[in-house]
Parts: C-alpha cells; sequence; structure tokens
C-alpha cells in the first residue's frame, strides 16, 4: 500500500509507462495535474531535440554554403535590404541538394523580380522536406514539422544586427563569425517554442481520441473508470509513441531514412497500451475481487467455527450447572436421610424400657 501511494519520478513513470502494464493503476490513480506536468516535459524535451537537430543541419548547410560561396560564386552584394548573388555559371537560380535527403535543399534565386517568378520560387521550396529559399529581399524557411513556412525579410535581420551593406568577403566572415552563433542561439530558442506550442496542440487532439478508445474499451470490458483516470492511460500510452517518434525524427534527419506509415505505428503502438494496460487492470481487479470473496469466505466460516464453539461452551455449562444442581440435590437428599436415620436410633431405647 505504502508503494502505490509513493509519488512517482519522472523516469520512473516513463519506466512503468513504456515496460509495466501492471503499474497503469498506479498511473490511472494520478492526480491530472501531475499527468499534465509529465506530457509537457515530454513533449519540452522532444521540442528541445528537434530544434537541436535544426540547427545542426542548418550549420551543416551554412558550412556547406560558405564553401559553395568561395568556389561557385563570383560576386554577392547586400545593399539598401536587397541582396544579389551572381553564381559563375551565369544562371539565375542556384539550387544546392545534399546527398542526405534529411538535409534541406537550399534554392538562391535573387533575380526573381515578378510575382510569377517570386512564387514559382517560393512554390519549389513548399515541395521539398526541408528548404532554404534566398530571395531578393528576404529568405524563406521550410520545415518538415510544419505545412507553413517561416519568413524572414532582410530588412528585419538587418535592423536587429544592424547590417547595412555586404559583399562577399564579409558574408563569409558574419557566416564564421559570432553574430551567426548568436543568430543560430536566437533560431534554437524560436524553434523550441514554436515546436512546443506546435506539438501541445497536436498531442492534446491525440489524447481526445485515445481518452475515447480508452473510455469504449473500459466499458466492453466492464469497468467504470473516473475520466481522471481515462486521460491518464490515454496519456501514459504515448510515452512510447513520442520517444519512438523523437529517435526517427533524429535518424530521418541524419540519414534520410523514413517509414511510409510511421504515423500509424504511432497511433497502433498508444492503442495497443491502451487495451493492453485496460485488460491488466481488469484482470487485476477480478484478481482482487476474488481474494476478496475469499476473505469473506473465510471470516463467514472464522465466524461460523466461533458461533458454533460458543454454542459448546454454552451447553457445556448448561451441562455443567445441571450437573451441580444433580450433585446438591443428591447431597440433600442423603442429608434428610442421614437425619430420620438419627431419629430412628434416638427412639428405639424408649421402646425397649416400656
Amino acid at each position: 500500500m505504502e508503494k502505490e501511494k509513493q509519488k512517482l519520478s519522472f523516469f520512473s513513470k516513463i519506466k512503468t509507462s513504456v515496460l509495466d502494464f501492471d503499474g497503469y493503476q498506479n498511473l490511472a490513480a494520478e492526480k491530472v495535474s501531475s499527468t499534465i506536468g509529465y506530457i509537457a516535459l515530454i513533449i519540452l524535451i522532444f521540442s528541445i531535440v528537434i530544434s537541436i537537430t535544426y540547427v545542426c543541419e542548418f550549420w551543416s548547410t551554412i558550412n556547406k554554403a560558405k564553401e559553395y560561396i568561395n568556389t561557385e560564386i563570383s560576386e554577392i552584394k547586400y545593399e539598401n535590404y536587397e541582396l544579389d548573388i551572381t553564381p559563375n555559371n551565369g544562371e539565375e537560380t542556384i539550387e544546392i541538394n545534399t546527398e542526405n535527403g534529411g538535409q534541406p535543399v537550399v534554392i538562391v534565386n535573387t533575380k526573381a523580380d515578378t510575382e510569377e517568378e517570386i512564387n514559382e520560387c517560393i512554390n519549389n521550396i513548399k515541395s521539398q522536406k526541408n528548404g532554404i529559399l534566398i530571395l531578393k529581399d528576404k529568405i524563406i524557411i521550410k520545415s518538415e514539422a510544419s505545412d507553413d513556412t517561416i519568413e524572414y525579410t532582410y530588412k528585419q535581420i538587418s535592423e536587429e544586427y544592424n547590417i547595412n551593406k555586404i559583399d562577399k568577403e564579409e558574408l563569409i566572415n558574419i557566416l564564421s563569425g559570432r553574430e551567426m552563433a548568436i543568430a543560430l542561439c536566437i533560431l534554437a530558442a524560436i524553434l523550441v517554442l514554436y515546436m512546443f506550442i506546435l506539438y501541445v496542440s497536436s498531442i492534446l487532439i491525440d489524447i481526445f481520441l485515445l481518452s475515447i478508445l480508452t473510455y469504449i474499451v473500459s466499458r466492453i470490458s466492464g469497468l467504470r473508470l473516473k475520466y481522471s483516470a481515462i486521460y491518464n492511460i490515454a496519456t501514459y500510452s504515448l510515452t512510447l509513441p513520442l520517444i519512438l517518434n523523437i529517435i526517427y525524427f533524429v535518424v530521418n534527419s541524419l540519414t534520410g531514412f523514413t517509414i511510409e506509415y510511421f504515423r500509424v505505428m504511432y497511433n497502433a503502438v498508444a492503442s495497443i497500451y491502451i487495451i493492453t494496460a485496460i485488460l491488466m487492470i481488469k484482470s487485476d481487479v477480478i484478481k482482487k475481487q476474488y481474494e476478496l470473496n475469499k476473505i469473506i469466505e473465510e471470516q463467514e466460516r472464522v465466524k461460523a467455527e466461533l458461533k458454533r464453539k460458543e454454542e459448546e461452551k454454552r451447553e457445556q455449562e448448561e451441562q455443567e450447572r445441571r450437573e451441580r444442581e444433580k450433585e446438591k440435590e443428591r447431597e440433600k437428599k442423603k442429608k434428610q436421610e442421614e437425619k430420620k436415620d438419627k431419629g430412628k436410633i434416638g427412639k428405639e431405647p424408649e421402646g425397649d424400657n416400656a
């Protein structure tokens, strides 16, 4: 009992929710506020890992960009919030693809002036899983974590970092200097916040749908659970899918390896955990009910045995009482007979003398 009441730590909850189906009964009894804190911390860790992965990818892209600028770009000019990049081959559009499918595609077109040309570039970057589009007056970043793009104008960047004029040599120095390190830290912080908000909303929907599944399975199995218990079971069932999601994201980013039906597997694993946990709780309830019935039967047997012994004791006491009364009666009769005999003995001499 003491063990059940003991408050579980964050890592104990992870271990229990992944490896111990029997422990779901204890997890179901947790306070909802504790469960919310648990899943929020999981999402925060998830967001940090994803953000670090993105920043590492971005840093790798920057290093490749520096190398590409040195070898493939003849001129770079930035002035009045506009960027002009001229490649050695004279083409207007530069597209840099890496061998690793997880790395972002970099598309550069600073010559696009018409709205049609700009939209074509934007549609091109949106079709990529991860990509960076560099235009004349802005930079657009596309991530597979979201269907939306993140856009930064050069005016915003210039005003924030006090950059007014740049050439090729200065750009390489900026990409290698302290300013870039600060920019990467800011990008990481923004990504953590963005990812946290994005995944909170997504996982809340998952929890809601899994709660419905938990309710249905519990009713079919004959369990009547409180909503807090249903919510807790649904939430903790997402632990392993989220861990697998983090691992898959990192592997996908580093190697480009993809699993086509990963989302289906994500939901399937959570559903299996819910069904198994409910069945284990049901089994435990049946076991406890059986043990309770055995205890009640034993109590009834003990009560019957005590009652029988009390009746036997009363009967024995009653018998002993009757024996004592009979003994007293015999003693009384004996004394009366002795009195009569003495009386007879005292009268006999008087009769002889007469």
